[in-house]
């Protein structure tokens, strides 16, 4: 088998190991996962954004 086909053939990564449950989440676990995320970046920014640093600059 050559390495295109080995990689061809690997399961895509989940982030699980072992016997875990693999099914799709459902909707709601969807929608409760994304809550979570969009709560932990709320107001959150980058101090050393090289991109801010531009726009004072320009200003």
């Amino acid at each position: 088998m050559s390495p295109l086909e080995r990689l061809i053939n690997e399961s895509i990564p989940d982030g699980t190991y072992g016997d875990v449950d693999r099914s799709p989440w459902t909707p709601t676990e969807q929608l409760a996962h994304r809550l979570v995320l969009e709560e932990a970046i709320e107001g959150w920014s980058w101090k050393d954004d090289p991109r801010s640093h531009r726009r004072r600059d320009a200003a």
